[in-house]
């Protein structure tokens, strides 16, 4: 292509419509100019591009260390809300517990905001976290240990938290994306119908439990075993909090167990991860009768927050579990609860 060429690239082009964006993506160059202006870090930084997702992430080089920065997607909630998970990231560090956490920009905060073409999107610049992904090294060993630091962090959650009365408005947040799920499924006449279903019976589970002794907490809300690393010399780091909010105890630990499952990992890992995580908290019986629900409710969730986010990031989220797969799981443990 001639330079003339490209000079005559936007003529006739004054009415045109101009597109509605879902999900753009920050140049490298402007996250890097960005770092280096509100952070007292030693450059010169150099940044790139990880990856594409839910939300980007980016890995910035400076002089000495190495950081992960995070651009989240613009979404149906409050751009706002990343602070509950950074304040409380803030606390665990505090606390020595071993998390990847956000540092002060030069004016004191732990996110800032940019305006993108889809509107104000957060950015925050973590700590990076050493080693490979848990999924890439297991073993039982490992697991029983990272179990017993999830179980810790929950017990400072609920310090964080304080006397503060637990809602259940976050557990319930998949009722936001249900409705992207059953478009989702336009063409598959039983999952219209079975999903619809499932979503009410398990709002009204959920809610009940909170009657009952299944206790809640500040949780994770997403781990799995791609969220948590582990170092040559043993050490684990927790990462990835931006799905944190209240929700029952058992539910994020269940999460962990129905994502080694999703991976294809053995069973004994997930056995593993309870037992460590009992040795520091054990579970309630009214959380052990539950447990079942609270796998097919990740599962649930997950395939209705998919389907929301298609919209962004692409259908191809489903790309590891295809909607066969999860609607038989999803479907075997609600017939099973009595849901459909």
């Amino acid at each position: 292509m001639t330079l003339a060429t490209v000079s005559n690239t936007t003529e006739g082009t004054d009415d045109l419509v101009v597109a509605r964006i879902t999900h753009s993506v920050v140049d490298p160059e402007f996250i890097n100019e960005e770092v280096t202006r509100r952070y007292d870090l030693k450059g010169p930084f150099e940044t790139f591009l990880l990856y594409r997702g839910m939300n980007d992430v980016y890995l910035v080089q400076g002089a000495e260390d190495r950081y992960a920065l995070r651009v989240w997607r613009k979404t149906y909630r409050d751009v706002d809300e990343v602070r509950e998970e950074l304040d409380f990231l803030e606390f665990l560090k505090q606390h020595d517990f071993p998390a990847s956490t956000a540092f002060r920009t030069r004016d004191g905060e732990l996110y800032f905001k940019i305006m993108t073409p889809e509107g104000v999107r957060a950015v925050a610049l973590y700590s990076w976290a050493p080693g490979r992904k848990f999924g890439d090294c297991l073993s039982e060993e490992t697991a029983e240990r990272i179990g017993a630091a999830f179980a810790r962090m929950h017990l400072l959650g609920q310090e964080f938290h304080g006397d503060k009365p637990y809602g259940v408005e976050n557990a319930l947040r998949f009722q936001v994306t249900v409705p992207a799920l059953l478009d989702f499924v336009y063409d598959r006449p039983d999952d219209l119908r079975d999903y619809a279903v499932i979503a009410e019976k398990l709002g009204e589970r959920l809610t009940q439990l909170q009657s009952e002794d299944v206790p809640m907490g500040i949780c994770h809300c997403d781990f799995h075993p791609s969220n948590v690393h582990v170092a040559e010399d043993g050490t684990i780091t927790l990462l990835d909090f931006d799905g944190t909010g209240e929700d029952f105890l058992m539910q994020d630990v269940k999460n962990f167990v129905w994502g080694n499952l999703f991976y294809g990992f053995p069973d004994s890992i997930g056995d593993a991860f309870e037992r460590g995580y009992e040795s520091v908290r054990p579970f309630t019986e009214a959380e052990k009768a539950n447990g079942e629900l609270f796998l097919m409710a990740k599962a649930f969730r997950l395939v209705s927050g998919m389907a929301k986010a298609s919209s962004a990031v692409g259908r191809g989220t489903l790309r590891f579990r295809n909607l066969d797969w999860l609607g038989d799981y999803i479907k075997t443990r609600a017939r099973d609860l009595g849901m459909i």
